[in-house]
């Protein structure tokens, strides 16, 4: 579960390392009492991308970079976890339930606090009500990315999620490959590449080997599917025609630029 709140601003501003959990908007939100307690037992932590967070029983409080999140051991990823968020909460309230694992998209900087401290704290009530209260909404979440998986281009939601990790890092550099990006929209390698190619010759992206830098933001939010961001809604996507057949592979005009998103 993610409680919405950016630590970007709406420019996607510049990547701030040296973040803290007093910085987090969802700890500035505790009562005092359990902040002094939260905050004595925490620690900041950074993983790369790629990979897995494996400890259970605490929250993760999202300081910058983005978490996936990947049902039953899937590599494609139903929903992220971006700064300024809190991975945890549903596995709190069930530790014995079954729960998508996390691996962090992009290099992801966290504070880790235990679960009991905050929880005991607020009571287990308030963890009720905040986790029903969310459970609708992550649910249009999901039929919405369900929506746009079978309306939009590669493309467009390649473009969507560039976005979403440019963002999440607070515009720090994104260090990834095909085959991440693949497991993302869940769609083989050479679509990706094709989509990479045509978003590159745009002059909206450049592509290296793992690393991708992102050029013109509103000329990429132009050609982005859009969804998931403010004002454009699950409707939207679902009213939207179905996407003709794309080509698997680059045609000879694009051939050039085959590997650059290796």
């Amino acid at each position: 579960m993610q409680t919405m709140i950016s630590l970007t601003s709406a420019g996607c501003g510049l990547h701030r390392p040296h973040l803290d959990l007093v910085d987090h908007p969802v700890f500035q939100a505790l009562p005092s009492s359990i902040q002094s307690i939260a905050q004595a037992q925490s620690r900041l932590m950074s993983i790369p991308a790629g990979q897995p967070l494996v400890e259970v029983g605490f929250l993760s409080f999202v300081l910058a970079g983005v978490l996936g999140l990947f049902p039953n051991g899937d590599r494609i990823c139903v929903a992220t976890v971006v700064a300024g968020s809190v991975h945890g909460w549903d596995h709190a309230l069930e530790p014995d339930g079954p729960r998508p694992t996390a691996k962090a998209l992009i290099d992801t900087t966290f504070c880790r606090v235990p679960a009991d401290c905050v929880i005991d704290g607020l009571g287990r009530d308030w963890l009720n009500r905040l986790v029903a209260r969310q459970s609708s909404r992550r649910v249009s979440v999901l039929a919405a990315e369900a929506a746009c998986n079978a309306c939009h281009l590669v493309q467009e939601r390649l473009a969507k999620w560039l976005i979403r990790l440019h963002c999440g890092a607070n515009g720090a550099p994104l260090r990834l490959t095909q085959a991440d990006f693949g497991a993302m929209l869940g769609v083989q390698r050479t679509s990706v590449n094709a989509a990479a190619g045509r978003l590159q010759a745009m002059g909206l992206v450049r592509f290296g080997r793992g690393k991708v830098q992102i050029l013109d933001l509103a000329g990429l939010r132009a050609v982005s599917c859009g969804c998931g961001e403010h004002g454009v809604s699950s409707v939207s996507a679902a009213a939207a025609p179905l996407r003709a057949a794309e080509s698997a592979s680059w045609d000879a005009r694009e051939a050039p630029l085959r590997n650059t998103a290796a």
